[in-house]
């Protein structure tokens, strides 16, 4: 390996070491609970307010998105990019991913069964919402933030989304999920 020259810079945790140490204590989390007494009213709980910071904040975001879109106020839409890649992958994500696995535990900790049909609704609904975050609110977040860094705030591939009529019908799905 090659040395600095008298300083050494320290590389920033990247977004993936941080994703996979949330899952990582999701997953410890679900495994100590499963053998707690009254295991069930713990999940529950934890399933209630891992819902509520996924989509209470992604609500809140995509809010804010809408209107400083509407508002063309690309500084604060550049910001929002920033914000917005930055807390997707080290809140949302652990908070979509806390909800699954927190869901699949009172399904089989409650003795639900798999084949009821708000179980199924919910599932999908899970799914939907992650693939509309993955494929298309991550990377125009991500696509903002670069522009803004590249053109500046104020230009207007930042103000003006790629996709102005995809970002509605994220919306929409989403609400549809909710």
């Amino acid at each position: 390996m090659s040395e600095l020259s008298g300083t050494e810079t320290r590389r920033p945790r990247t977004a993936q070491s941080a994703l996979l140490a949330s899952l990582a204590l999701i997953a410890g989390v679900v495994v100590l609970l499963w053998y707690a007494p009254d295991s069930y009213s713990i999940y529950k709980a934890l399933h209630v307010i891992a819902i509520v910071i996924w989509v209470g904040g992604d609500i809140t975001l995509t809010t804010l998105g809408i209107v400083f879109e509407r508002r063309r106020d690309g500084e604060t839409l550049a910001a929002r990019g920033k914000l917005g890649a930055w807390i997707g992958t080290r809140v949302y994500t652990p908070a979509a991913f806390a909800v699954l696995a927190f869901g699949i535990a009172l399904v089989e900790q409650g003795h639900w069964g798999w084949g009821r049909l708000w179980i199924d609704l919910a599932i999908a609904g899970w799914a939907i919402a992650i693939s509309v975050g993955v494929l298309f609110v991550g990377p125009e977040l991500g696509r903002i933030d670069r522009f803004a860094a590249e053109h500046g705030a104020e230009s207007a591939e930042v103000s003006e989304p790629d996709c102005g009529r995809g970002y509605d019908i994220s919306v929409r799905l989403r609400a549809l999920v909710v």
